[in-house]
């Protein structure tokens, strides 16, 4: 059984659970008031320095106001992309441990699905369109695809380990886009009705991200962890 940590949650009471946390989409709305106070404060000042003061050089002023709104922007863009990331992530954790309390023995791996893998699961299950996040779960008899549907853990496909006949890697299409080629698994397996099938997908860097891992020492590792998870079963 695969011993190294997947960088996923387990199970289990969480340090300072007393403590309510703030949600991303609060800490957004409070600091998205906080810049228009801000904005509101330079132009009350701006309004109080012309009626005091007529005639006034206020072009440093502007400068500031300008600044101001520009900080202000970047900051609100970089929240909302933050916010968007947590969101994935708290998806992508929700799976984890959905998945965990039906094995919790499993190794996790945020995966993203390549033409190849997307083609095999509609084979098998036509309705759902498979989504750009998926998670594989390697356990000690068969490798299992994972989906978070409506908030409901799906299974997807289903490798037994005594049915793989080779693992390694292969640069193919990125799905999203066709004229880039990215470093993904490759699984040769036989089906239940021994007939022989491929199947791959690309890993992501972690949960929440839609990141590639490149080939390199990483994916060496995983291919090499999987083959002798293959030989072991």
């Amino acid at each position: 059984m695969l011993q190294r940590p997947d960088g996923v949650p387990r199970s289990g009471r969480a340090r300072g659970t007393g403590r309510r946390p703030t949600s991303p989409a609060r800490r957004l709305s409070t600091l998205r008031w906080v810049v228009v106070g801000v904005w509101l404060a330079l132009l009350v000042a701006r309004i109080v320095v012309v009626a005091v003061v007529p005639g006034a050089d206020l072009s440093w002023y502007g400068i500031v106001e300008f600044g101001a709104i520009g900080l202000g922007v970047v900051v609100i863009v970089a929240a909302v992309v933050r916010t968007a990331v947590a969101r994935q992530r708290h998806a992508d954790e929700a799976l984890a441990l959905a998945i965990r309390r039906i094995d919790p023995t499993v190794w996790l791996v945020p995966a993203a699905p390549t033409p190849e893998l997307q083609e095999a699961v509609a084979e098998v299950r036509p309705e759902p369109r498979l989504g750009a996040r998926v998670t594989w779960a390697f356990g000690a008899t068969e490798a299992s695809l994972w989906e978070l549907d409506d908030r409901r853990a799906t299974r997807l496909l289903v490798i037994r380990w005594s049915r793989v006949v080779h693992v390694g890697l292969e640069d193919v299409p990125v799905a999203r886009d066709a004229a880039r080629r990215g470093c993904a698994v490759v699984i040769h397996y036989v089906r239940p009705d021994d007939r022989p099938a491929v199947t791959s997908f690309f890993v992501r860097t972690g949960p929440g991200s839609r990141r590639l891992v490149g080939r390199g020492p990483r994916l060496e590792r995983l291919v090499a962890d999987l083959a002798r998870e293959r030989i072991v079963a």
